[in-house]
């Protein structure tokens, strides 16, 4: 297990807390125009474990935007709005723009002492929670926790040659965070890519709970019956976490039962850098621990409340892209043209970079990234939060071809054992000259495996204590190239002794 390294708070944060808001008032000066077609007359609905509720607040420039951001508002969308023709267009640069908050009454008071109008909006998963949610009277209600649970342990028991259920932790309330391993060998580390699907760390976003279960489903009575999945099942260590925020979904709410928005959570590279987690929520705490015990190369996680896959960086200062943005976009897009309510949505190619559509900070995605070298990205599945349970079929239509071949990406760019001279796992360190985002090893096998756009790279690989080796590859599409690396002993003044005995 990596130990992280230990969390500091700067004392700027103070200041740039002051900063902040005097920005927002010469920033905001009068209030934002009223939006049109907002609804009039709603009273407050806050979530379960919060006292915040859904409001809309009408920008009409892109640095208000990012003030709110500066505050720590909670944001959960943000949309283009034509003040002529009122019609809200996501993803097209009209000059103001309507933010989805998620607003306490101290601060939304804030916020209107600033100058904005904050105006509360139906809580519309709260309203769908009750009409067809788990527990409702609903005819087709959607799944309780206990009856997803039911769910896995019933794939777990009827495949035990592939499947393992794991807990990773427990939620605020005593829930297991439960994941589903599966892989041809589960009990044995071998030389293969480790892949993760995760949904709901927002408890009111339930789509990805379905498309996960039902790939679990998928992989397991396909195997030894389709070629491609048994392939995918026998050659990757794929891990399933259907619901991350257990209590938030038996209670219909966005936050844990704490009241913390879990994608706000993580360490954050700008403003919270210190890759540590104490002090967290037990379910991010949960996940990062699992985290330091893996080395994923591909990760996502399932939100609904848009039609996107949204790529890295979601925290930026300024104009900034991710090393991999290439391979990003790339497979993104990848994912969205074979999503036809993605690719038929709102947003170009239906992909964006996090930063471009709005700024978060503390999310999954950033920190798998940037503190794992994880190829992680956030998809956003449907505009309603959630759809009617019995729309679920449409999505899974919608998302079967487009996770499987996601999926199978992991099994493309290099990949290879790094080894000592007697062929004993290392671990060692993969960095790419012409991308410059190093990944690490699985020490247990020393196996890596590194995504890349077919081309010729510099690759080289350093463990502590061993000379450094680079070498160039040549990675074609649709498959792995293959590079072991033995690392010779690096011995004091650059000397190499021979090996007597063990």
């Amino acid at each position: 297990m990596l130990l992280p390294e230990k969390r500091r708070k700067p004392m700027k944060a103070v200041a740039r807390g002051l900063m902040v808001v005097v920005l927002m008032v010469v920033l905001l000066g009068t209030a934002a125009p009223y939006h049109p077609m907002a609804a009039e007359g709603i009273e407050p609905e806050p979530f379960p474990f919060s006292d915040r509720y859904p409001a809309e607040v009408t920008l009409t420039s892109a640095d208000m935007l990012e003030a709110l951001v500066g505050l720590r508002i909670d944001i959960g969308n943000v949309r283009s709005f034509d003040p002529d023709g009122g019609f809200p267009v996501p993803g097209v640069p009209f000059e103001w723009l309507v933010a989805t908050v998620y607003v306490s009454p101290t601060e939304a008071r804030l916020l209107e002492g600033l100058g904005l109008e904050v105006r509360p909006i139906p809580n519309e998963s709260m309203r769908a929670f009750r009409e067809y949610g788990p527990g409702s009277d609903a005819p087709v209600p959607w799944p309780t926790f206990e009856e997803y649970v039911t769910r896995m342990q019933e794939i777990a028991d009827s495949y035990p040659e592939l499947v393992r259920m794991v807990s990773i932790g427990q939620s605020v309330q005593g829930r297991e965070i439960w994941m589903l391993k599966i892989t041809d060998n589960p009990d044995v580390e071998e030389d293969e890519p480790e892949l993760k699907y995760t949904s709901t760390i927002h408890g009111n976003e339930g789509v990805g709970t379905e498309m996960t279960i039902r790939l679990a489903e998928l992989l397991t009575g396909s195997y030894g019956v389709d070629p491609d999945l048994t392939q995918l099942v026998n050659e990757i260590e794929i891990w399933l976490c259907p619901i991350h925020n257990p209590d938030g979904y038996v209670a219909g709410s966005r936050y844990n039962a704490n009241g913390v928005d879990l994608n706000r959570d993580f360490p954050d590279r700008i403003t919270d850098p210190y890759d540590d987690p104490t002090d967290r929520e037990p379910e991010t705490q949960a996940f990062m621990n699992f985290g330091y015990d893996q080395r994923f190369v591909m990760g996502a996680n399932y939100h609904t409340g848009a039609l996107v896959v949204n790529v890295p960086w979601d925290s930026v200062v300024g104009v900034e892209y991710a090393p991999d943005d290439a391979i990003f976009m790339e497979y993104g897009v990848g994912y969205a043209m074979r999503n036809p309510m993605i690719w038929g949505g709102p947003f170009d190619d239906g992909i964006t970079r996090g930063w471009e559509w709005y700024i978060i900070r503390g999310g999954m995605q950033d920190w798998a990234y940037h503190w794992q070298g994880e190829h992680h990205v956030t998809i956003e599945l449907a505009t309603q939060m959630p759809p009617p349970y019995h729309h679920m079929d449409d999505y899974w239509e919608a998302n079967r071809e487009a996770m499987i071949w996601w999926m199978g990406r992991a099994l493309t760019g290099v990949r290879g054992l790094v080894t000592d001279a007697h062929g004993a796992p290392l671990d060692a360190t993969i960095d790419v000259e012409q991308i410059g985002k190093p990944v690490r090893t699985d020490p247990d096998v020393g196996d890596y495996h590194r995504l890349l756009l077919p081309g010729t790279y510099t690759i080289t690989c350093t463990a502590e204590g061993y000379e450094p080796q680079a070498w160039a590859v040549e990675v074609i599409t649709g498959t792995a190239k293959v590079q072991d690396c033995a690392l010779e002993r690096l011995f004091p003044y650059g000397l190499f002794l021979p090996v007597v005995g063990k």
